[in-house]
């Protein structure tokens, strides 16, 4: 998993993290201008409450009034965490030169079908400021892979332990594999049928005549369990193998369904989920270094918060509606 600190400290999944139980910073004195009163310091920085509300503002987060103090809280926190990257990062002098990040933005203008500055001009972000931001980002994606993510290491008996002792995980149900054709009314299946009892092959016709997005793989839905689909879908589970179906109709269509295959009940093997194990537990591991790794580094940081002012400050409002462009880029795999 890559630890990257986007969505965390751009307050785009803040909401969902945990508070966290440590001690308030001691405060300080207000500042005398309501533009330029300083928030917080990291290690003799100052966050101001303009650029505190303008990159909340940024978010697109509009907090109920009984819960503004808290919010407005939890997401000064994260820009204390994201000075405190950053300063880490200079510290240990990674570098983001600009060609990488154009060639961020070119994945991106790759991806949406469009010019990003085009996206951030409809959406009110400046594009200089979104560029900026996601200079940072990758600096802190960077620094996280270094000191987090280079770390873990998931051994084999690992592996081996996670799926001894939780065997009911990999208990798994009897599975058919499916082929399907989808058409709109019963006169179009009653058409198919009478071509698949004179012996055209399904999947040519699934991938000629169905309107299924799985057409073009001639029909094929892959396995699947009792339950796992729409009750129409049952049939098939009382076809013999290369059974064909009489017509079903459901709210999508009138199908006609063929049994490639089944899978008995019982125990994946260790071959066929060690990879999903070793990712699971790198993840588990990485978040207990990630979260370690941010408390030693905030030991390490003199900050101070002036919650005075955060609480003093004017109301926060929306400067622009809410775009995810600097986590996608900074997730953009190199």
């Amino acid at each position: 998993m890559n630890y990257s600190a986007p969505a965390l400290l751009l307050g785009l999944l803040f909401l969902s993290c945990a508070k966290k139980n440590e001690e308030k910073p001691r405060t300080t004195a207000p500042a005398v201008s309501a533009d330029s009163r300083v928030v917080a310091t990291v290690n003799g920085d100052p966050i101001t409450l303009a650029e505190f509300q303008e990159r909340f503002g940024r978010t697109g987060i509009k907090p109920e009034r009984d819960a503004e103090l808290e919010l407005k809280a939890e997401f000064l926190n994260r820009l204390i965490e994201r000075k405190m990257m950053l300063s880490e990062a200079q510290r240990k002098r990674i570098k983001v030169g600009l060609p990488e990040l154009d060639k961020k933005i070119d994945g991106l203008r790759t991806e949406y079908g469009k010019d990003v500055k085009d996206i951030l001009a409809n959406q009110g972000v400046d594009f200089e400021k979104w560029k900026s931001d996601l200079w940072e980002e990758v600096m802190i994606e960077r620094l996280v892979a270094l000191e987090v993510n280079s770390r873990i290491i998931v051994a084999l008996s690992e592996v081996r332990r996670y799926y001894q002792e939780n065997a009911q995980e990999f208990e798994k149900p009897e599975q058919v594999r499916v082929r399907q054709i989808v058409v709109a009314t019963d006169q179009e299946a009653r058409k198919m049928l009478e071509l698949l009892q004179a012996g055209t092959d399904f999947s040519t016709l699934a991938r000629e005549n169905s309107t299924a997005p799985e057409a073009e793989r001639g029909g094929d839905l892959g396995y699947f369990a009792m339950g796992e689909m729409p009750s129409e879908f049952n049939v098939v589970f009382g076809l013999p193998l290369g059974g064909i179906s009489g017509i079903v109709k459901s709210p999508y269509g009138f199908h006609i369904f063929k049994l490639e295959t089944k899978r008995d009940a019982g125990r994946v093997s260790l071959d066929e989920v060690s990879r999903d194990i070793a990712e699971k537990l790198r993840r588990t591991k990485e978040d207990q270094r990630y979260k370690q790794w941010l408390t030693e580094l905030r030991s390490r940081t003199k900050f101070e918060v002036n919650y005075q002012a955060l609480e003093a400050g004017a109301p926060l409002e929306k400067t622009g509606e809410h775009t995810d462009l600097v986590s996608r880029a900074a997730a953009t795999p190199r």
